[in-house]
């Protein structure tokens, strides 16, 4: 069959079909780029260096193709801080209730802080000079584009155009839509509320046009609850010029996300994933599990604003084979009911483990016969 599906997206970017995908893996990042798309790779809890270090293994392994880099450039975080100073701000209470944790299911002493403590001046448990040394080193690679998958600012826009990438942002209302539009934004995504990670209250059904009409002429991706050919042209249908996704990626072979957490999505019903606020301390997806399910007790405190809320945190927010440490605190199967992943409601139709490849291949030709264009 030849596959045909072309859209304003294809053009900008200069990409076969209108798909994004985000992930924190680079090699599901290339896959997605070498099989027609474009990937966006998760950098929020990268070090400048490790962002040198993977972009130029993905430009090594993608010939060429345009692809992205995604941080988060939180409003209302302190401008410049020691891991100490941030450290300061978790309250006692807080802190019984995590060491709590810990010693009844006999977790290290150390705090995990998300990404660790080497890291706790990055991404979500960071700060905005320690975010822009990240986007320093991510704009070094020269990417397509850089997407803001949580904030977006002037001086952020400036430094992206400057070196001539792309800025997309996503947002989960019109009034940041507007926002975004107003700050310089290339492409927006309107994320509606069953997207996995960081999300909002208002549906893609009724988000995706009203963002599309608000901020025209700038092109709209819609995201949230969009896992197959269906997915896509329904958001072709509301005005959007292509899709972001993340969920589905998750199970793929390329995947470094362990295996029992992959079972666990395959094995999900759509009401799996649900919105809490225990991991980044704002809005987030994820898949239900005992330690979401522990901070609905009585006895726990109210989770902080970002970025305190992971800084002492004992858990991650993915068990990746990427990562040792996340590994070794579910070696006993008994607790890897407390582990979890950011996903979307999209995980009810996610029923078998394939290749990127395959999964592209599978959304773009179900879009094409659904729209008669093969």
């Amino acid at each position: 069959m030849a596959l045909s599906l072309h859209t304003k997206l294809c053009d900008m970017l200069g990409i076969e079909y209108p798909i994004m995908a985000f992930n924190h893996c680079r090699d599901v990042v290339a896959a997605v780029c070498n099989a027609g798309g474009s990937g966006v790779l998760g950098a929020l809890a990268l070090s400048p260096e490790q962002i040198a270090k993977e972009t130029k293994w993905m430009r090594d392994h993608t010939d060429g193709r345009p692809f992205g880099v995604d941080l988060v450039f939180p409003l209302n975080i302190p401008y410049s801080a020691t891991k100490q100073d941030l450290l300061a701000m978790v309250p006692p209470d807080y802190r019984a209730f995590v060491d709590k944790i810990k010693q009844d299911l006999g977790l290290p002493e150390e705090i995990y802080g998300g990404a660790g403590m080497d890291l706790m001046d990055l991404g979500v448990g960071g700060t905005s000079e320690s975010q822009l040394r990240q986007l320093e080193a991510a704009l070094a690679a020269r990417p397509a584009i850089i997407a803001a998958a949580l904030g977006l600012n002037r001086e952020v826009v400036a430094q992206c155009h400057a070196a001539g990438a792309k800025v997309l942002t996503l947002v989960g209302n019109v009034k940041a839509a507007r926002r975004a539009a107003e700050l310089g934004a290339d492409l927006i995504v309107a994320q509606g509320t069953e997207a996995g990670g960081h999300t909002g209250r208002i549906g893609t059904l009724a988000l995706v046009p009203q963002v599309v009409d608000a901020v025209s002429p700038i092109p709209v991706l819609a995201a949230g609850g969009i896992g197959d050919g269906r997915g896509l042209v329904a958001a072709l249908a509301l005005g959007a010029v292509g899709v972001w996704t993340g969920s589905i990626w998750l199970t793929s072979h390329e995947s470094p996300v362990a295996d029992y957490v992959k079972d666990r999505i395959l094995e999900a019903t759509d009401e799996d994933a649900v919105i809490t606020r225990v991991y980044t301390g704002k809005t987030c997806r994820e898949l239900n599990n005992k330690y979401v399910q522990r901070w609905t007790l009585a006895d726990a405190p109210k989770t902080l604003p970002m970025p305190l809320q992971n800084l002492y945190s004992p858990m991650p927010i993915m068990v990746s084979t990427e990562d040792e440490k996340s590994l070794s605190m579910f070696d006993k199967p008994e607790l890897r009911d407390w582990a979890s992943c950011p996903a979307g409601n999209v995980v009810g139709l996610i029923k078998e483990r394939k290749s990127v490849k395959q999964i592209m291949y599978d959304m773009v030709s179900q879009a094409v016969d659904i729209l008669g264009t093969a």
